[in-house]
């Protein structure tokens, strides 16, 4: 039997507005604190969306991010 984690979110909870991802999300995903979430988006060239205090990051930005860093892995 699966145990029931209330600590644990599904990224699926979490509503995406088109091509905007919330803070919170994009934190999570990346397991990055409140002081490197500071700097995320200056350091990597991310779009942001700024509404009251809630902070969106643009999708296709975060897809850039990771694509620009993949690494073929060496398989020698």
């Amino acid at each position: 039997m699966k145990k029931n984690n209330k600590n644990h979110k599904n990224l699926k909870e979490f509503p995406i507005m088109g091509d905007w991802v919330p803070r919170i999300v994009v934190k999570k995903f990346f397991n990055y604190g409140n002081t490197k979430m500071a700097s995320f988006a200056r350091d990597h060239d991310i779009r942001v969306s700024r509404i009251g205090k809630r902070i969106f990051y643009k999708y296709s930005d975060l897809l850039r991010l990771i694509e620009d860093n993949t690494e073929i892995e060496n398989l020698y």
